[in-house]
């Protein structure tokens, strides 16, 4: 017996109906979706949220990490032109 597929629109929609407060059994009895199908979609989806916060934390820490790096380089670079710029004055 071939497994039934689900369309990515009847999952989201089951999600949808889990995400609103109703039960698994609920949904699964009206959809026609098994028990553990959902229970799996759902484990699914919630893998796929967490590692984009994941992401965005460490985005905005790089982030952080990077603009102090500038500054430092910034303040580098105008420190070494103003001393090069005393040293040529001096010999002219």
């Amino acid at each position: 017996m071939a497994k039934p597929t689900y369309t990515k629109g009847q999952m989201k929609v089951a999600l949808s109906k889990l995400g609103a407060g109703r039960s698994v059994r609920d949904v699964s009895r009206e959809d026609g979706i098994p028990k553990q199908t959902l229970y799996r979609w759902r484990a699914r989806l919630a893998q796929r949220r967490r590692p984009a916060k994941e992401k965005l934390r460490f985005l905005e820490a790089e982030h952080r990490r990077l603009r102090r790096k500038f500054a430092e380089l910034a303040l580098d670079y105008a420190t070494l032109r103003a001393a090069l710029l005393k040293d040529v004055k001096g010999e002219c």
